[in-house]
């Protein structure tokens, strides 16, 4: 398995190796606008194939755009596993998908996930040559950066990170490599002021997610076993997480459940078998805690976020979901990647961590000890709630 595991994470770096070769040719030439002279974009493509936090964090440049360019429509790229983020944004009026190999979590093997990506990437690129884009903006710095994207869909202008891999694709680069401490959704902001955009339209920077409707809302009623959430008092404890290493031990749940149980209902959110068991085992033998594990769609989940008093998690979508819709949340982050850049950016929120001095590693796995996670204690979190 584990020679397996090389072989792929070879042929990876490879094919990556390739592309970044392909893409050293330059294609910045010919007669192209400035970016600065765009002072009326019909339309604007927004791309960022990664997971529902990154997504949620990205949704932060929209307000800048239509303030500023409150005539533009507004496309985003995302993967289907974040789609439903923007899928009925208010400000959204095109949205397209692309499957990227290298993030797709499914557990098909890699042949599978590329024939996805190319069969997404087609679909996608058909769509968005027929809405005829002005502007591209790539809002993810890594790979891929769907920079090729906006290329095959000769969309004039093309924005990206200096540190993106197709980076010779954009006609507009900005290079933050001074600056790995800031924060992601300043980061993206960061590339809208290629753009001719007045500096006090970057003061509307804020994520946020579609409202809720009656249908959610009933999810979340359902669930709680009451006719309406008015009056209603509960918080949210989201163990699960994107990567298992960031995950906090059973006793950690338990002990916060036991404490906040007497106070108010808990409502457990979650995906998935693993998650689901999760859950039973922190909840069995205590009273007022709601299994809602497998339970809500994503705009149920939102809803439910958007009406607790409280959010408990860990390092995952949830915060991001509680800083966008105002809701209050305590936070256990590692450090691997870094909290000041990625932790939830709202005024009630709050993120726990173990500054030590290896932090941040930048290790895609962490380490056995994980020492800047697993040494927060369950009373912090408890004391931050109680103020």
């Amino acid at each position: 398995m584990e020679i397996k595991r090389q072989f792929w994470a070879a042929g990876k770096s490879a094919l990556k190796a390739l592309i970044s070769l392909v893409s050293a040719i330059p294609f910045r030439g010919g007669k192209i606008e400035p970016a600065q002279n765009m002072r009326a974009p019909r339309r604007i493509l927004l791309m960022n194939g990664a997971h529902i936090g990154d997504v949620i964090v990205a949704t932060s440049v929209i307000p800048i755009i239509r303030s500023a360019f409150p005539s533009a429509e507004i496309g985003v790229v995302t993967g289907t596993w974040s789609h439903m983020v923007v899928q009925n944004h208010p400000d959204v009026m095109y949205t397209y998908c692309v499957d990227h190999w290298s993030l797709n979590r499914a557990s098909d093997n890699l042949l599978r996930k590329i024939v996805q990506f190319r069969k997404t990437w087609r679909l996608a690129l058909r769509e968005i040559r027929e809405h005829r884009y002005d502007i591209a903006i790539s809002l993810y710095s890594h790979f891929p950066d769907f920079l090729d994207l906006s290329w095959a869909a000769r969309i004039p202008i093309r924005i990206g990170f200096k540190q993106s891999l197709l980076s010779s694709l954009a006609t507009d680069i900005v290079d933050l490599s001074n600056e790995p401490f800031m924060h992601q959704g300043a980061r993206l902001a960061e590339l809208l002021r290629v753009l001719p955009i007045d500096p006090d339209h970057f003061r509307l920077r804020r994520s946020s997610l579609a409202p809720s409707d009656e249908p959610s809302l009933q999810e979340v009623c359902s669930v709680l076993q009451v006719q309406s959430l008015e009056g209603i008092r509960y918080r949210i404890l989201h163990m699960g997480t994107g990567a298992r290493e960031r995950e906090l031990p059973y006793s950690f749940w338990r002990s916060l459940a036991e404490s906040l149980s007497a106070e108010c209902t808990l409502l457990f959110t979650g995906r998935g078998e693993h998650e689901e068991e999760n859950v039973i085992r922190v909840t069995r033998g205590l009273d007022h805690c709601v299994n809602a594990c497998n339970r809500l769609s994503w705009s149920g989940f939102v809803s439910a976020v958007r009406n607790a008093e409280m959010l408990y998690g860990v390092e995952s979508m949830a915060g991001h979901v509680a800083a966008a819709v105002g809701t209050r949340c305590a936070v256990v982050y590692a450090g691997a990647a870094g909290v000041a850049r990625w932790r939830p950016e709202g005024e009630h929120s709050m993120v726990f961590t173990n500054h030590v001095l290896c932090a941040p590693c930048f290790r895609p796995t962490g380490c056995a000890a994980m020492t800047c996670l697993r040494e927060i204690r369950p009373d912090d979190l408890v004391r931050f709630g109680q103020r």
